[in-house]
């Protein structure tokens, strides 16, 4: 018995304690706000974010960015949001050139369903547009067609 409780105890020494290491996410950084209001009441908010930036080498870096539009009702409820994410590769003071493109839908109120996006990169441009419906009782009454377009300027500057 004590012959057992001496090897348990020597595994224990012996076997390295093993880490676990969390890797946090680049925190978002907020580059812009603006809202549109409508005579309707209805509002669009239009958020720029930048996700991350790399330095590659002193002139050439990565910068991964999102502008997302926020669609309110009259009353101020969130009817839908729509993002577009593009990363771009910046050479320093000379060209910024979008080299992926993405987008979503999120918070959805009832009756909205993203219908159908599209997206595509040109030069420097990350854009999406998404056409979003409200149904009720199997009918739709409204569509709208939601485009985002996020630019990134020579110096790594989202708009």
């Amino acid at each position: 018995m004590k012959k057992l409780l001496s090897i348990i105890l020597i595994v224990f020494i012996l076997v390295p304690t093993v880490s676990v290491t969390t890797h946090a996410q680049s925190p978002e950084i907020i580059i812009s706000e603006t809202t549109e209001y409508f005579e309707d009441g209805t509002s669009i908010t239009t958020t720029i974010t930048q996700l991350s930036s790399n330095d590659l080498t002193r002139a050439t870096k990565t910068i991964t960015g999102s502008k997302t539009k926020t669609v309110k009702n009259g009353d101020g409820d969130v009817l839908y949001k729509f993002k577009v994410t593009g990363t771009f590769s910046v050479n320093e003071g000379v060209s910024a050139t979008c080299t992926a493109v993405s987008c979503s839908a999120s918070n959805l109120a009832s009756g909205w369903s993203l219908d159908s996006s599209t997206k595509s990169k040109s030069g420097n441009k990350a854009t999406a547009t998404g056409v979003f419906e409200y149904t009720v009782l199997f009918i739709t009454t409204i569509t709208q067609e939601t485009t985002a377009t996020l630019t990134c300027d020579k110096n790594g500057n989202l708009s």
